[in-house]
């Protein structure tokens, strides 16, 4: 049995929502609402849904760029919402992230070699400044970059380039775990492949663990193990990424799944396409989140919320009503 590297349990972030002039608090944004999964060692694991749906926030909140409202993450054993001071400090040594847009990521005013090497001047381990220097270069070879780029400036790479700097900068201290945070959507489709395919060769060489945020289905269909499917800051499905493809059992997986263009080929439409905008997480419907845009949505569904249900096959699992009638029915 794989070792689980990363345990999230019924994790919430919640942002409070201030008003008027003494700035009281009048709401709260639920960004992410009770999620809990497991990655394990060495996989890739996704996150997918449209935007706003949380997925950046879960990753920012396993980062511990944000702190988490409620519920737990467990990283190697140990639970890391607790963690101040050094033992945050370690704690954000094995665990970095690569951002969606690689220029705003870069200083702009701060040379390839100092943006490299920075992480490794925040946790000296007593190498030396050319040691420090040596491996930068060590880093940007390995990313696919020329030693003789270091004393350049953001500006100066096209858009794959700047994003293999801030790989670079990622792996320079030998992480675990990896947040990938959109890390191609941001890049042309032809770099797009270069990008995920040094992402993978990264991970063969390095032994790392992907956490994979993406909206964009045939990217995580090519690069991820299993998959989660959130809506509204909730849990829709999770299932192994081959068992997802082939078998979507949520009205709305299937519906993202349906979306996906295929080039020369026309789609054959199994299901309806969505309509409407994802609803404000500021007031979420009622009952299950998704009814409003739902082509299967029952009278229940409008007051009562759906469990997570185990579908009793290959970890699949799927939070629906109909899904709990149709489990019902067969018993």
């Amino acid at each position: 049995m794989s070792e689980i590297i990363l345990e999230v349990k019924n994790l919430k972030k919640h942002f409070p929502i201030h008003s008027g002039l003494l700035l009281r608090e009048t709401g709260q944004v639920k960004a992410v609402d009770d999620i809990t999964l497991k990655v394990k060692k060495g996989s890739t694991y996704g996150l997918v849904g449209e935007s706003g749906c949380g997925k950046s926030t879960l990753g920012r909140t396993i980062s511990q760029l944000y702190k988490a409202t409620a519920g737990d993450i467990f990283f190697k054993g140990k639970d890391i919402t607790k963690l101040s001071g050094a033992d945050l400090k370690t704690y954000r040594k094995e665990v970095q992230m690569i951002f969606q847009d690689p220029y705003a990521s870069l200083d702009p005013r701060m040379t390839v070699s100092r943006i490299v090497a920075q992480p490794l001047h925040i946790h000296n381990d007593g190498k030396s400044a050319k040691q420090i220097q040596e491996r930068v270069v060590e880093l940007l070879e390995v990313v696919g970059l020329k030693a003789a780029h270091v004393n350049r400036y953001p500006h100066e790479f096209s858009g794959g380039q700047r994003q293999r700097i801030g790989i670079a900068r990622a792996i320079a201290l030998n992480p675990e775990l990896i947040i990938c945070d959109e890390p191609v959507s941001a890049l042309d489709v032809s770099i797009q492949a270069q990008v995920l395919n040094l992402l993978q060769d990264l991970q063969e060489k390095l032994n790392l663990t992907y956490l994979f945020i993406s909206h964009d289905l045939s990217v995580v269909e090519h690069i991820c193990d299993e998959v989660m499917v959130m809506y509204l800051g909730r849990t829709v499905e999770s299932a192994p990424a081959d068992v997802l493809f082939k078998n979507p059992s949520h009205p709305y997986t299937k519906a993202l799944l349906n979306a996906i263009p295929i080039a020369g080929h026309g789609r054959k439409k199994n299901h309806e396409n969505l309509t409407g905008d994802i609803p404000s997480p500021i007031n979420p419907p009622s009952g299950c989140y998704f009814h409003p845009r739902c082509p299967e949505v029952m009278d229940e569904c409008k007051t009562k919320a759906p469990k997570i249900l185990n579908l009793g096959h290959d970890a699949h699992f799927a939070s629906c009503l109909n899904l709990e009638i149709k489990q019902e029915d067969n018993k």
